[in-house]
């Protein structure tokens, strides 16, 4: 004969262990991502903001064989997904910068564009490119929650960006937040017209570290579909946090960069260490890009005969450091 009591026991264990499997397989089943040197889930499902379904395919979220985030809203049947990421740690007080590639000013009325640190709805640090359905709205934002906004936890601003790429960051400590945006350019120090806007917050809500992870979200303004019912996408280049440097990670030196001869009439070398990969761009001696993404020739020079004569900056760039130094052409 069956012991009820017995039965009644071991039934409950057995549905415990089906509900705490389940539970590890869909935490050890949610995806994640590598992008820009860190890991990076990606979220599904529905719910805020909109709210609104989120998807974790590859036809809404993917890096490419160049490091590229693509990010889309997408409408799959008659539903429209949006696309979220977020980071597997926190990374505290420090700079945090984003490189957008594709044109922020130009996206539907309805789109959201975040950028923002999160560890609760009171706790939460945000760059935003959103009109919240007005096609008049200004189409950029820093804010400091919570609500209600205000001039003390919010700046809203133009873009001005004429289709081109663009850089954003805030630098957080723990007494300011300090944002910027700014146009494309190559010198280590942003020339001042570069500058799309500025804006410090030192308000009451700065929020404590340690609990917050990094979010890059992409999603349609309370959960409506876009206007031009056009799909969207969002493709940011890289991404830098506080103290994401690899200790394997090769530094260029600038005494370990040279330049010869200079000053030089037709070819210019170039010499840096062997396992390095830099960036190479060719300015004025005022700053301006002449060219960018420079090759050298299998001899380990570049061409600069049709350069006029004077002084011109190279800009060596690797993922750690930016090295500029000057030649002569004559």
């Amino acid at each position: 004969m069956i012991n009820r009591h017995l039965f009644s026991k071991y039934f409950r264990i057995f549905l415990a262990l089906i509900v705490l499997t389940g539970f590890i397989r869909n935490t050890n089943a949610q995806k994640k991502i590598s992008f820009s040197g860190m890991e990076w889930f990606v979220r599904s499902g529905g719910g805020g903001p909109g709210p609104n379904q989120w998807s974790d395919d590859t036809a809404s979220v993917q890096v490419d064989a160049q490091g590229n985030l693509h990010m889309k809203i997408r409408r799959e049947g008659g539903t429209w997904y949006c696309s979220e990421i977020y980071a597997l740690k926190s990374y505290g007080y420090g700079e945090y910068k984003f490189e957008v590639s594709s044109d922020l000013e130009h996206y539907d009325p309805k789109v959201v564009v975040g950028l923002f640190t999160y560890e609760t709805d009171d706790k939460e640090i945000d760059i935003e490119f959103a009109r919240w359905g007005d096609l008049n709205g200004l189409p950029g934002w820093y804010t400091v929650q919570p609500y209600p906004y205000n001039s003390t936890n919010q700046s809203g601003f133009e873009l001005g960006l004429s289709g081109q790429p663009s850089r954003h960051l805030f630098k957080w400590s723990s007494d300011s937040i300090v944002f910027q945006s700014y146009r494309p350019f190559v010198l280590t120090v942003p020339p001042m017209d570069s500058l799309i806007h500025k804006w410090t917050y030192t308000g009451t809500h700065n929020p404590p570290v340690g609990n917050e992870r990094l979010h890059i979200n992409f999603w349609l303004f309370q959960g409506q579909a876009p206007s031009n019912l056009k799909d969207a996408e969002l493709v940011i280049s890289s991404v830098h946090v506080p103290s994401t440097a690899s200790s394997g990670t090769l530094r260029l030196v600038n005494t370990e960069i040279l330049l010869y001869p200079n000053p030089a009439h037709n070819l210019l070398g170039i010499n840096y260490p062997v396992t390095a990969n830099p960036k190479i761009s060719l300015l004025s001696i005022t700053g301006r890009l002449i060219c960018s993404d420079i090759h050298l020739n299998n001899a380990g020079f570049i061409d600069i005969s049709t350069l006029e004569n004077g002084m011109y900056l190279l800009c060596i760039q690797d993922e750690m450091n930016t090295i500029f130094k000057k030649f002569i052409k004559i």
